[in-house]
């Protein structure tokens, strides 16, 4: 009799498990999109400063783990490219202003955007959600809750990461980061559309809880199912 509720147990545990790890990959999947080409307007905002005002166009390739930014305002940045591979890890840079291309050393992943709260990290695909972390799931209301717990800190900033998203779309509308205990910064996921059959969030905001700073980025222009040009994503074009 042990035997059997030994067995109907670990059926259980292997059940919720799956469900929570299917939930999971259908948010990451969601969020990512396989191609997409946008233009977005970012705006920073600090209590120190004038709010900073930038626009660019964005490719993204999430088959190829590959994105591109170009900025088209101000004047100042206009033209300036920054291409991010494989989910983050490598990004070279395109400086119009002396018209040279570099690599960027690793460090770069953990710096903002244009001084920004989104950083190159918060770019990648969140792939790492499924391997680094534990899930632990919760429903409550209209929103499922997943508390990522880090396995190894050595591979992640955060050590725990929630998540807040629709039941019934499976989409985000929060993302809260953690780090040693204390809420770093949380992302609001708002103004969500569908457009062939994608959905999106108009509006992203980024809110630094330490610095006090936020980042707004709104897409003013979106496609879906894009099919890129073989050049777009090397480094050796970047000037085009």
């Amino acid at each position: 009799m042990f035997i059997i509720y030994l067995f109907l147990f670990s059926n259980l545990a292997f059940s919720q498990l799956y469900e929570s790890y299917s939930i999971l990959d259908s948010i990451v999947n969601k969020l990512s999109p396989p191609t997409s080409k946008s233009i977005i307007t970012q705006v920073n905002t600090s209590p120190f400063k004038k709010d900073r005002l930038f626009k660019y166009e964005y490719f993204v390739d999430n088959i190829e783990g590959v994105k591109l930014i170009k900025y088209i305002f101000p004047q100042k940045v206009k033209n300036n490219s920054f291409l991010i591979k494989n989910n983050g890890k490598d990004i070279w840079g395109y400086f119009n202003k002396s018209q040279t291309t570099r690599k960027l050393g690793s460090h770069v992943m953990k710096q903002g955007i244009q001084n920004s709260d989104f950083t190159f990290e918060d770019l990648g695909k969140n792939n790492n959600w499924l391997t680094n972390y534990k899930i632990d799931l919760k429903k409550e209301k209209n929103d499922f809750i997943i508390h990522l717990h880090i396995i190894d800190k050595k591979k992640s900033d955060y050590d725990k990461i929630i998540i807040y998203a629709n039941v019934e779309t499976l989409y985000p509308s929060k993302i809260i980061y953690i780090k040693d205990n204390i809420n770093e910064k949380t992302l609001f996921l708002d103004d969500i559309l569908q457009k062939n059959n994608f959905l999106y969030a108009q509006t992203m905001i980024m809110k630094n809880i330490l610095t006090k700073t936020e980042t707004k980025m709104i897409i003013d222009e979106i496609e879906f199912d894009v099919f890129f040009d073989n050049d777009i994503f090397n480094e050796n074009r970047l000037q085009k």
